[in-house]
């Protein structure tokens, strides 16, 4: 809906991570992707969201040659996605991605016997192409030293003509790679087919070894945009309309240790930000012994994969088919509508004490990856006339499902909560040296109610006597930034200039914080927001307790 302005007029609220619901959204029973992520879920005795992102790569996989999909707004894009699902050894990461990968890795097996065949044939055709080259140029030098004018303009017009007919590079189908850098997954996909998969279970030679080095030519290949390639030594090429999925699998402590050496490069350039992030529920030790039968299920989604990857001609990928003019998926109007209210909603999201605000770059890709999933998602099932809006809606349930683990799993505490979280220690250190308690009971409160420790500072003596990190000019807008947000919360008020208290326990009435400790954000240094109490004392007479105030629950 929009208003006289033509603004979208009721935008579908973003609800904060933390109270987002538990469960992962259905998708329709019928329709071969859910049937076999029900099915890979029950025989193969995984979560049910490794199955899906299992099957989502496979499916981007076999869709991303086809189709482009059209914002209701106008901009096209391409559709492939990048997967990262984070599970403990054993937990059958490997199972459960051979399964829906089965058809793409059979594919890709016959693709490397015809790739090389077609080279062998190449390198023996060039060989005996450059052996009459040589034969010519000789006799063209003897010639020109002879003097022989008419035997030198036929070897000119020999050689001419053989130029002309150079073998040409033969172009090799090939789906998958797994241990590559990023220089030389662009090469590959030069050389080869420019539709790939970087697909692993084990993820650790990705975050660990060379792939990552140069993760801008990853973010430009997810983009859909030209990587350019200029050498030295070699000949030096434009990758144009290459399309890679990115399905990978690995241990939440690998991806730890990333983080903690290039997680602020990953996270800065928007590598992170692109990838829908899942970590599934532990099921090791849980499973039941039982033989495995057969999969009809996973079967017609794999026919369904073959049936997209394969030419029915020679049997294998086709890259010449693929490059093709890609078909254009768009939204139904219904659709549209809701794209829209989603859009805004996600927008909005990203303002001062919502959800994205220290996500922003993570919440530019989101519609983004919601439209893909939602294109490919109606490629796949052969769905009727545009997307519909139950598939936008599940594709929108999902992505924001992901966006609650890439927040937690993925992008880390933004820092000023850390830095919060190490000034709340700080002023409740001084609060102990200046003698005061924990918790301050009365007996004209509940019993089960108590005041929390309160400490007035200054920016200057946080300056020069607080957290390392935050002290000095060049960490002042850190600082500032840290006791705004503990502003926000409740614990900080401002009494003058320069003049702060902060305390454990929340300022403020019942309206009141702006954000909630626990719920939004966690520092926990001071306690959550759902360990307070709102009172209001019968007796008091005072303005300023009229309107009440928060006790701290201790137990």
């Amino acid at each position: 809906m929009y208003d006289s302005n033509g603004m979208v007029d009721e935008p579908v609220q973003v609800p904060f991570a933390n109270t987002r619901p538990d469960h992962w959204p259905e998708y329709h029973e019928q329709s071969r992707f859910w049937s076999a992520v029900v099915e890979a879920e029950s025989a193969l005795q995984v979560p049910r969201e490794m199955a899906i992102m299992s099957a989502l790569g496979a499916m981007s996989v076999a869709c991303q040659g086809w189709i482009d999909v059209r914002y209701p707004t106008g901009p096209r894009i391409q559709t492939p996605l990048m997967l990262l699902t984070l599970a403990e050894s054993g937990e059958r990461k490997t199972t459960v991605q051979n399964r829906f990968f089965a058809a793409i890795t059979a594919l890709n097996r016959k693709a490397v016997e015809v790739a090389d065949e077609r080279l062998n044939i190449y390198m023996s055709e060039h060989a005996v192409w450059k052996q009459e080259v040589r034969a010519w140029e000789g006799s063209l030098r003897k010639a020109i030293k002879n003097g022989d004018d008419t035997t030198s303009q036929k070897a000119k017009e020999a050689l001419k003509q053989l130029r002309e007919k150079e073998p040409v590079f033969p172009q090799r189908p090939r789906l998958l790679y797994d241990d590559t850098t990023p220089q030389a997954l662009v090469q590959l996909l030069n050389d080869y087919s420019p539709h790939g998969c970087l697909l692993t279970s084990e993820a650790n030679s990705v975050f660990s070894g060379r792939a990552l080095q140069e993760l801008d030519k990853l973010n430009t290949l997810w983009d859909g945009a030209d990587v350019i390639v200029d050498r030295m030594t070699r000949p030096s090429f434009i990758l144009s309309d290459a399309r890679l999925t990115m399905a990978l699998m690995t241990q939440p402590s690998v991806i730890s240790r990333f983080l903690s050496k290039r997680g602020e490069e990953a996270r800065g350039m928007g590598f992170l930000a692109r990838f829908l992030v899942v970590k599934p529920k532990e099921m090791a030790g849980t499973r039941q012994t039982r033989r495995l039968g057969v999969l009809p299920r996973l079967d017609e989604f794999n026919h369904r994969v073959e049936e997209l990857l394969t030419d029915s001609i020679i049997g294998i990928p086709s890259a010449n088919q693929m490059t093709n003019e890609k078909q254009v998926v768009v939204f139904s109007a219904s659709a549209s509508q809701l794209w829209d209210e989603y859009s805004q909603g996600i927008e909005n999201a990203m303002q001062e004490n919502q959800p994205y605000f220290y996500y922003k770059d993570h919440a530019s890709k989101l519609m983004e990856n919601i439209s893909r999933m939602a294109a490919i998602l109606h490629y796949f099932e052969k769905e009727e006339g545009d997307i519909s809006s139950d598939t936008l809606r599940f594709c929108y349930e999902f992505v924001l499902k992901c966006s609650q683990h890439f927040q937690r799993y993925l992008a880390g505490e933004p820092q000023v909560v850390s830095d919060a979280n190490e000034l709340a220690k700080t002023l409740l250190e001084w609060a102990d040296n200046d003698g005061q308690k924990p918790y301050a009971f009365s007996t004209s409160l509940p019993q089960h109610l108590a005041r929390g420790r309160e400490f007035g500072f200054t920016m200057t003596d946080l300056k020069q006597y607080g957290p390392y990190r935050l002290r000095g000019r060049e960490n002042d807008q850190r600082l500032r930034e840290a006791v705004r947000l503990l502003q926000k919360m409740g614990n900080v008020k401002i009494k003058r200039h320069n003049q702060y208290t902060m305390r454990e326990n929340i300022y403020g009435g019942p309206d009141l914080p702006a954000l909630r400790n626990g719920v939004e954000y966690r520092v926990e240094a001071l306690p959550f927001f759902d360990e307070q109490e709102y009172y209001r004392d019968p007796y008091a007479r005072a303005l300023v307790d009229a309107s009440g105030y928060y006790l701290i629950k201790p137990e």
